[in-house]
């Protein structure tokens, strides 16, 4: 039976080094390049390395004699990070190891420069003028580096501090007394997450186009990569050029394409199906990170087999759930991972069917079973072209990321009229946004894709297990209500029985200050505990005892929440932002209104719908006017 490595394996110690090294693969520690040991099947493919000759200034490297003492330090700070996190206490991976080496980088560089050859050396008002000197170095981005980047940075002398006995030359004061390396670079609140989700604008489309390719496109393009595959073995023994190979497979495409001259997008080209290929691929990894949520890392570790049924023996109506099983490595030091489950909608294990197709010559020609293995070099259909064990790899997240930019410009996806670039990340971040917005229809969207009979069920478990998801979805959560609260409190005009509440309650915020002031009263609002829900009709400042849907202490019932119960609410605002949705509500109520053969029940509603709308418009309009006559 096979077993599950747990610990990354130690290599064999050469006799002229000793165990300090257990974490380096095919290099020791006097080395001027270290190779990591992989610590996971994705560094097995793409193995992570730093260099320790890098330049300095006149020509030096540091790998020269004279910063042998230096480099030694670093070296002994480089192995104690990848030990042990201050964070965890746990191993560090490598690709977080080079982080740190990248810091490391720029701080020996700038001792360099100032005639410092010791970590001793430092002081307060050198960490000081590092700091700006980093702040204030150019960047492919901008002319500086943000305060977040600078305080990655800072850091690493929080290691040099508290690894400071553990080291030949430690930093011998507190780098931050008082505070902290956020505080010092001047990010008040904490890391500002740099990686964004994705716009609701761009994210629909992508979600749609990516669900319509993996349910509806995925068996043409399948059944034309097979067309491909035996049209490539049939010359497989002749000896014409590549070309003609695929000149050959073409023409046979196209004979299959013209047998179904009603299907939409033909495959009637090489060409065109190794673009669809890398596009379904895409599609893909969108379907699996925008609608379950793992990280790359997960996704790309996923093998054959990995969709399974579980059985709740406790639950009323014993019906299975789907799961997909695969690994959580963020934070653990196993070679394997943690064991983990997601919840699988339909589409999701589509897409893990569709992989498994993509995967199995590949899996039959390596013996290995991960879903994401390709070619080195060559994409689409070209992979299944005399493939070799030794050519196959996990792809990686760059890779995927360069596939995702190329679907988004095949999808044409704009934000704020300019291209927008997808990246591997966003997905999770975008689902925990998702869920944490709360939004009657994106529950009842998200039900459907979890498969779940009711939007309660989705509303109070929709991020399973997941503890890191759960904070990014709190964190989401409390973002929104935050810029809410800014938004309520300074919009000229607010509609709903709540917002001619708080128009008439808030205070007024001038001067230099305004947007300082107008973050720490929505802060203050926010940490008093009021629970606030946000939608795509408006805003609801929760009170259990005006609740019009019927909600209980935790917060509004999301079964009964919808735009006519909210909108006779007393917790309900409307802001200017939703004006677009009232005034499409208005739109689609008037429509209706001219229908000769609708019911007269029907139309009672509809008009009180309309009426509804032209109510809250009429509200934003007159608190318009007033604030405009105040200025």
């Amino acid at each position: 039976m096979q077993t599950s490595r747990l610990q990354v394996p130690r290599p064999a110690i050469d006799p002229a080094s000793d165990d300090r090294a257990w974490f380096l693969k095919d290099s020791r520690w006097e080395d001027p390049v270290w190779r990591f040991a992989p610590t996971n099947a994705l560094e097995e493919e793409l193995p992570v390395s730093l260099a320790w000759d890098f330049a300095l200034q006149e020509g030096r490297h540091f790998t020269d004699a004279r910063y042998a003492t230096l480099r030694q330090t670093c070296k002994q700070l480089v192995a104690l990070i990848r030990c042990r996190s201050l964070c965890t206490g746990l191993p560090l991976r490598p690709r977080s190891v080079l982080n740190y080496f990248f810091s490391l980088r720029f701080l020996v560089r700038w001792m360099d420069r100032e005639g410092l050859s010791r970590f001793a050396e430092l002081d307060a008002a050198a960490l000081l003028q590092f700091q700006h000197w980093l702040a204030e170095l150019p960047t492919a981005r901008g002319p500086s580096r943000s305060a977040s980047t600078v305080q990655r940075h800072l850091y690493l002398f929080t290691y040099l501090h508290r690894f400071r006995m553990e080291l030949d030359d430690g930093l011998g004061f507190d780098p931050f007394p008082g505070s902290n390396h956020r505080q010092a670079a001047g990010d008040r609140e904490g890391l500002r997450r740099p990686w964004p989700s994705t716009p609701d604008g761009v994210a629909v489309p992508l979600v749609q186009a990516a669900v319509d390719i993996v349910m509806r496109d995925a068996g043409r393009v399948l059944q034309a990569m097979e067309t491909y595959r035996q049209a490539m073995a049939a010359t497989a023994g002749r000896s014409q050029g590549g070309y003609a190979h695929t000149g050959r497979a073409t023409r046979r495409l196209k004979r299959a394409n013209s047998a179904l001259p009603e299907v939409e997008r033909p495959l009637a080209s090489v060409a065109e199906l190794v673009l669809r290929i890398d596009m379904l691929y895409a599609a893909c990894f969108v379907v699996l990170s925008y609608l379950v949520g793992p990280r790359v890392s997960e996704i790309l570790h996923l093998k054959a087999g990995c969709v399974q049924e579980r059985h709740d023996s406790g639950a009323c109506v014993d019906s299975p759930v789907t799961v997909i099983v695969g690994s959580i490595f963020k934070r653990q030091p196993g070679y394997d991972g943690r064991p983990h489950e997601w919840v699988a909608p339909p589409v999701a294990v589509q897409a893990i069917t569709v992989l498994e197709a993509l995967s199995a010559e590949h899996r039959m020609v390596s013996g290995r079973h991960e879903l994401w293995l390709r070619r080195r070099r060559g994409n689409g259909a070209t992979e299944w072209f005399h493939a070799r064990a030794d050519q196959l790899e996990i792809a990686s997240p760059s890779r995927v990321a360069t596939q995702l930019q190329r679907f988004g410009a095949r999808l044409g996806l704009t934000h704020q009229d300019r291209p927008w670039r997808l990246t591997t990340h966003q997905g999770r971040k975008t689902f925990a946004r998702f869920a944490a917005l709360r939004d009657r229809t994106c529950l009842f969207a998200l039900s459907q894709h979890l498969g779940h009979r009711e939007r309660a069920e989705t509303d109070h478990g929709y991020v399973g297990s997941d503890y890191r998801l759960n904070q990014e979805i709190d964190a989401e959560i409390l973002q929104q209500s935050m810029a809410a609260w800014e938004h309520m409190l300074s919009a000229p005009g607010l509609g709903g029985r709540a917002g001619i509440e708080i128009v008439a309650k808030r205070p007024r915020f001038r001067g230099s200050r305004l947007k300082q002031d107008l973050k720490s009263y929505a802060r203050l609002l926010v940490d008093a505990g009021l629970v606030l829900g946000v939608c795509d009709w408006g805003f609801c400042v929760y009170r259990e005892e005006h609740s019009a849907c019927l909600g209980n202490a935790a917060g509004p019932n999301p079964a009964r929440r919808e735009p006519s119960t909210c909108a006779r609410c007393r917790n309900f605002v409307v802001s200017p932002q939703h004006r677009t949705y009232w005034l499409e509500q208005a739109r689609r109520c008037e429509s209706l209104l001219n229908e000769p053969a609708l019911p007269r029940q029907t139309l009672r509603i509809v008009r009180e719908r309309l009426n509804e709308a032209h109510t809250l418009l009429r509200t934003l309009d007159a608190g318009s006017a007033e604030e405009n006559s105040h200025a």
